[in-house]
């Protein structure tokens, strides 16, 4: 069984811990959306998938006509028009969702970014509009931060995604990891974990000082992630099998002074 979204202990749970309510029930709903579409890349049957996803583009069609009928859809209705939603943003994720079914690598970076767009960009986007902003600067972090933590998502989950033979990483950096040394794979996974962090930098740059305390969530998140990465940075060949975490109080103080340092 999955766990709940949000689920006390994980990421999300600390980096909405300080939402007001109303925002709080708005952002799990669209994440809650976005993660029923996702569950389609699980059937077996391509048959099935094209089906199914066929259903849910006249559903969403429904949908911004406040005319939903699946339970995740009718809970969004509200959310779109109270928050303004752009319904252009949800419509490219239902085609990420099969532009991924269709996808097993990323040859090159940039596959790799258009990747991340397509798996966590468009949902952080669609979540800045219910935390808030005025500069539309706001939506080229949110696309930019997505790639630094779809790349340390999958260095930590290394070892779960080989096993799956979904490894996302672009192929110039993927080695055949039965055949390589531990200290080859610390190397790799170290470059990988680097050039996620000076990312995660990079975009943290593009984010309009008047808009960070809005926006605290995604910070809070990516930092989480961040010091989650570099739990792990004495010896990353540890990634194929498990990984350190942080504990749930450190979370929440990683969590909390993240936000307390945040002009309002």
């Amino acid at each position: 069984m999955n766990k709940p979204l949000a689920a006390p202990g994980s990421d999300l749970y600390y980096s909405w811990l300080f939402l007001d309510k109303a925002k709080k029930d708005a952002v799990i709903k669209l994440y809650t959306f976005c993660d029923t579409l996702s569950q389609m890349l699980t059937l077996k049957e391509n048959d099935i998938f094209r089906v199914k996803w066929a259903w849910w583009q006249q559903e969403m069609a429904h949908m911004f006509r406040q005319k939903a009928t699946h339970p995740a859809a009718i809970a969004l209705q509200d959310v779109i028009v109270q928050y303004k939603l752009p319904p252009t943003l949800l419509q490219d994720y239902l085609e990420g969702v099969k532009l991924t079914r269709e996808l097993d690598h990323c040859c090159t970076e940039e596959d790799f970014n258009a990747y991340s767009y397509r798996t966590r960009g468009i949902k952080q986007s669609l979540a800045a509009y219910i935390y808030g902003f005025k500069d539309p600067n706001v939506l080229h972090y949110s696309r930019a931060l997505a790639v630094a933590l779809s790349l340390m998502d999958e260095i930590l989950h290394l070892g779960r995604n080989i096993q799956k033979d979904r490894v996302f990483l672009p192929l110039a950096v993927l080695p055949i990891w039965q055949d390589i040394s531990k200290e080859e794979i610390h190397s790799i996974l170290n470059t990988q974990a680097q050039k996620a962090l000076a990312d995660y930098k990079a975009a943290s740059l593009l984010l309009p000082a008047a808009e960070q305390y809005a926006q605290h969530p995604s910070l809070i998140e990516a930092k989480l992630k961040s010091k989650q990465l570099l739990l792990n940075e004495k010896d990353f060949s540890v990634l194929l099998h498990s990984y350190s975490q942080l504990t749930p109080l450190r979370k929440y103080l990683i969590a909390w002074w993240c936000k307390r340092g945040l002009k309002h």
